[in-house]
């Protein structure tokens, strides 16, 4: 079983809880969306994010699911005027094997955590992540910029188009997900910290939750975490080494066969 956390809280804003956390182990798949567009229309944003997501997990490729999430959520906004505008973030991870795909759209991000370093995986779709590439802001000039929360890509408006990244993991490795109520009250250098001091995929979520609000807690703030432990998804425990007990047959019975030959010289060699 894959071992992973999903925390989500409203944080200190007022309003409801407009991020969705998603989760199907068996499929190794794990997303936030975080929806934008007014009181309730958010929600519904990443509700529906959520949904298809979760029916798909294990059946497409993740930026196609992603891409059918979008047209989900832009079908019900053109339905309902109410919901006009609506839209969503989306950062999602699957596994298999060893492998690790991450695909999203919007400013949601995944970092790897591995041997007590952090870094990212994803790039925001952003105005100021262009701005960066364009003019070479720093990361505390991003935090501080007034249009630092406007995404260029969004789930249900326009045509987004899912960037995905493919790393292999190692034993020990965590993917952390995290919706930008995380990342706008903690530094990379904190989050590291946080990771640090709280190495199973609960303490970290509980701990990174609790020190966002602390921090402020201005937004929606939204985690998951999911460790690899070096294991194919299926195995046991204690996985036994393919070919050990062949090799292990092969070893004794080359033994024995020596063995009497050994014997066979001593009583007759000599004659």
């Amino acid at each position: 079983m894959i071992r992973y956390a999903a925390r989500t809280d409203t944080g200190k804003r007022d309003g409801e809880n407009q991020d969705a956390t998603g989760a199907d182990p068996d499929h190794a798949t794990f997303f936030i969306a975080d929806g934008m567009g007014g009181h309730a229309a958010g929600g519904v944003a990443s509700g529906i994010v959520k949904s298809t997501l979760l029916e798909l997990a294990g059946t497409v490729p993740l930026d196609h699911a992603i891409l059918r999430a979008h047209e989900a959520v832009a079908a019900n906004g053109a339905l309902q005027a109410d919901h006009a505008g609506m839209g969503s973030t989306v950062i999602a991870v699957q596994l298999t094997g060893s492998n690790c795909t991450v695909a999203w759209v919007g400013d949601s991000r995944a970092y790897l955590w591995r041997r007590g370093k952090l870094q990212a995986i994803s790039c925001d779709h952003s105005l100021v992540e262009g701005l960066r590439e364009r003019h070479g802001l720093s990361d505390a000039e991003i935090r501080e910029h007034p249009q630092r929360h406007m995404v260029t890509q969004t789930l249900g408006l326009g045509n987004p188009v899912p960037s995905r990244c493919d790393i292999r993991l190692r034993a020990g490795d965590f993917i952390l997900l995290c919706s930008d109520g995380l990342n706008d009250e903690l530094t990379d250098t904190a989050i590291a910290a946080v990771l640090r001091a709280n190495p199973t995929p609960d303490g970290a979520g509980d701990a990174l939750i609790a020190a966002a609000l602390e921090h402020g807690g201005n937004d929606n703030v939204s985690v998951v975490l999911v460790a690899y432990d070096g294991r194919r998804q299926g195995d046991p425990a204690t996985p036994r080494q393919p070919g050990t007990v062949v090799l292990l047959s092969v070893v004794a019975g080359g033994s024995v066969a020596l063995a009497v030959a050994v014997l066979w010289w001593l009583l007759y060699g000599k004659h």
